[in-house]
């Protein structure tokens, strides 16, 4: 058995280095030239003449864009030397537009550099799990990424050749140096000599470390030999970073300020204005957007929602790389520049916490099928009589009520997204010529017919599917999506923090006056959302609000007037919304908070009080393993409200805040469009439908509601 699965994973990493292979030759030779290619083509170009001039210490003085140390274009410089020799690149400023006069000799020898050693590094995860090598082979942000002259694929690789030497360290549990611990030591050094940013591995590596031993005892070991491991790194970052020798503290010094300096002054960087939030809505997208023909697909967001799902599992598997994930995703949200190569940082984990999550969504269920379906077989069932004659007439009214109050009204909505439905059209459409359209299209009596938009046929014509692709890249392009579901998860989030923790408050013992506080706690949700949402706009509004009169009348001092001016802010106008949000939607998750603890046995209490627990360990233990399953419903409950939130993103004027209110701009008869455009509405809802049924799905999945609460 065990030489079946050598072969087959000898089998998988040749398939995924094949493919890898395959994706990345394709980018290397169709990729445009990018920004910053010209600029580290130089500084290979440099490093190739110190090596041809046999004069190394030439090495001590050269570093072109110092703000990066030099091992990975010295990498590039030495690729170069089996080329013919070429005129400098131009010296251009950091704004420059791409340099479409670059050496194509020289362009593509560091470019294949590059993509091998990207194809490496899948084909070294692939090693660690075959489905993560796999999707990285097809990751596009990475494809797009070490296949151009940046510095990403040489710290990709060298970072994943560090934990996974820090892996097999662990896996064979020696707590002495050996020989993978000082390999993981000097693959560190190379990758932060290669890029900065890539020391966050070394980060996720310590915390792991930390998490292991500390909880053993053996804190003097551990220290010992974090402290040889960080000097090995130490030293291999300083041999493979020349440039410092003749000045180690200044010019590392220059360098590191330097990103700090960019950040606040760069034009391309204030020009760009990205939010805070702009590395995961990459994420959420594909480079397949700006240039199709150098991909041969994109999964990049089923590759990230992936990732989301399987996080857990890999932190009981493999916490190093949740750490890793989880440490870079933390980081690049405060990191200020939000260019998309930065992704690589963590697109290893990504991917095998993608295969996690696709192993438990898929692989797994299979699995579980197919074993309960054996254990079935070998089990015979007592014949059992069928009550559904009995239930039968229970079931009709609700059934009824199912069919006409939800089914019909959902079927109607898919057939008018299979059209150009709108309001110019509203007479046809209502007198039957959707269902004409529509049946006649399934039928095939009917060809689709394309029509210019928007919409203003006076006729309803069947458009098939047609009406779908665009709206979902107009979708991801507006980031309406992303907004939508980080606005889910975060609302909901500190809208059941915050109402958990005064449920808590208010459930304490010799709390005076708890109806009262219970009673001005719930006011936000007794009040109608718009004219909450309303309120909150008074208080905002740019010029006329209250904060902004305030600030008028007493001076810029006054307080919260760090939220003044949010309107021009590519982040802040989030967290106004929150603040608005999350306002009106604790009462619920407070009031659901407070029901589910009245159930919740005291006799566990009692017994934990007895045993010497501390109120941390109570909550940890027994009250949240116990309060959670009662909290999921109403978890689900916010959820699906605070998708589907409308007034507060209407009255705030930010339409295409979330798929509810952006239906609404397209169905208004009197908007933008001039005319309601009620197929696209439509096309919109279903959307909004099938993420809202994926939610719950993995919601109850992941949360293991259905398992309810067993009570000892």
């Amino acid at each position: 058995m065990t030489r079946i699965r050598i072969l087959g994973t000898v089998i998988a990493v040749i398939l995924v280095i094949v493919l890898a292979g395959a994706t990345r030759w394709k980018a290397v030779t169709t990729l445009n030239i990018d920004y910053d290619e010209d600029d580290y083509l130089r500084a290979a170009q440099e490093f190739t003449a110190v090596f041809r001039s046999d004069d190394l210490s030439g090495l001590l003085e050269t570093n072109y864009r110092s703000e990066h140390p030099p091992f990975a274009k010295i990498v590039l410089g030495a690729a170069l030397l089996g080329e013919p020799e070429k005129p400098l690149t131009p010296d251009n400023p950091t704004s420059a537009g791409p340099n479409q006069y670059l050496s194509r000799d020289l362009l593509r020898a560091d470019r294949v550099t590059n993509a091998v050693f990207g194809v490496l590094t899948a084909g070294l995860l692939a090693i660690i799990n075959p489905l993560g090598g796999l999707l990285l082979a097809v990751h596009a942000w990475t494809i797009k990424y070490v296949s151009q002259i940046m510095l990403e694929a040489v710290p990709a690789f060298t970072s994943l050749v560090s934990v996974f030497a820090y892996t097999m360290w662990r896996k064979k549990k020696l707590f002495r140096i050996n020989i993978w611990l000082i390999v993981s030591a000097i693959f560190l050094g190379l990758t932060v000599a290669s890029k900065y940013i890539y020391a966050i591995v070394g980060i996720a590596i310590l915390v792991d470390w930390l998490i292991d031993n500390f909880s053993a005892g053996d804190r003097k070991r551990t220290l010992r030999n974090i402290l040889v491991w960080g000097l090995v790194a130490l030293a291999f970052f300083l041999l493979f970073n020349p440039y410092l020798w003749p000045d180690p503290i200044g010019r590392l010094k220059d360098s590191i300020l330097y990103h700090s300096l960019y950040s606040q002054s760069a034009v391309e960087v204030e020009s760009a204005n990205f939010p805070v939030w702009q590395q995961f809505v990459w994420l959420s997208t594909s480079p397949l957007k700006w240039q199709a023909d150098a991909f041969y697909f994109s999964i990049d967001p089923i590759i990230a929602l992936l990732a989301m799902v399987g996080l857990a599992r890999t932190w009981k598997e493999d916490r190093v790389y949740a750490l890793w994930l989880i440490i870079a995703l933390i980081f690049l949200l405060f990191w200020p520049t939000k260019w998309p190569q930065y992704l690589i940082t963590l697109s290893v984990p990504l991917c095998l916490s993608a295969s996690k999550g696709f192993t438990s969504l898929v692989i797994s269920p299979i699995q579980n099928w197919i074993l309960k379906k054996r254990e079935r077989s070998q089990t015979i069932a007592a014949p059992q009589k069928s009550e559904l004659k009995q239930a039968v007439y229970w079931l009709i009214p609700g059934m009824l009520a199912f069919l006409i109050f939800t089914l019909l009204p959902l079927l109607y909505q898919v057939g008018v997204s299979l059209t150009d439905f709108n309001s110019i059209s509203i007479k046809d459409g209502l007198t039957g010529g959707i269902w004409r359209e529509v049946w006649g299209g399934i039928t095939g009596r009917i060809a689709v017919e394309f029509q210019e938009f928007p919409y203003r046929s006076k006729e309803v014509h069947y458009l098939g599917l047609s009406n779908f692709r665009p709206l979902f890249d107009y979708l991801n392009q507006q980031q309406v999506l992303f907004i939508n579901i980080t606005w889910t998860i975060i609302s909901v989030g500190i809208q059941t923090t915050l109402g958990l923790v005064l449920a808590l408050i208010l459930w304490q013992r010799g709390l005076k006056f708890k109806r009262g506080w219970q009673a001005l706690f719930i006011l936000p949700w007794a009040i109608p959302e718009l004219i909450g949402a309303l309120m909150w706009v008074n208080v905002f509004a740019p010029v006329t609000g209250w904060l902004s009169l305030a600030a008028q009348k007493f001076g810029p001092e006054i307080p919260f007037n760090f939220l003044l001016g949010w309107e021009t802010s590519s982040s802040m106008w989030f967290v106004i919304l929150l603040i608005s949000g999350v306002w009106y939607g604790f009462p619920f998750m407070m009031l659901a908070s407070a029901a589910g603890l009245k159930m919740v046995p005291m006799e566990s209490f009692d017994a934990a009080q007895m045993d010497g627990a501390t109120a941390l360990q109570t909550f940890r233990y027994i009250t949240w393993p116990l309060l959670f399953p009662l909290l999921v419903p109403a978890i689900i409950i916010r959820g699906i409200f605070a998708f589907n939130q409308f007034y507060l993103f209407q009255a705030f004027n930010i339409s295409g805040g979330t798929l509810a209110t952006l239906s609404f701009n397209f169905f208004n008869p009197s908007g933008f469009f001039i005319n309601g455009q009620f197929a696209i509405s439509a096309v919109i809802n279903l959307i909004a439908i099938g993420i809202l049924i994926l939610f719950v799905i993995l919601f109850n999945r992941w949360s293991k509601a259905g398992e309810g609460v067993t009570y000892a």
